[in-house]
């Protein structure tokens, strides 16, 4: 009995001219790199919503921020007061008011 085995090389050959194989491989070529929603786009555009997100959240920390601060200044005349002085340098008459820089 003779044994015929086929090469490697052959198998190989065989398996990429099979026209399933093709059309699975031209698929994938469109889906990913030449589709108007392909891969590419996609993990840019997510990146971007990822970023964005992050834009957000600190957002919404600068705003609980302000917001503390205007409650804060709101109900205490003194903390005005102070805000006042430090921020826009207001004095009391017969006040003198030194800025160092």
């Amino acid at each position: 009995m003779e044994e015929t085995s086929v090469s490697p090389w052959k198998k190989f050959v065989k398996v990429i001219t099979n026209k399933y194989t093709i059309v699975t491989v031209i698929f994938a070529v469109i889906v990913l790199f030449v589709d108007r929603n392909n891969l590419i786009r996609w993990a840019g555009d997510y990146l971007t919503a990822l970023r964005q997100e992050k834009v957000i959240r600190q957002y919404n920390r600068d705003i609980q921020m302000l917001d503390d601060k205007l409650d804060e200044l709101t109900s205490d005349k003194d903390s005005l007061e102070k805000f006042a002085r430090e921020q826009y340098y207001f004095h009391k008459k017969g006040e003198d008011v030194f800025i160092v820089d």
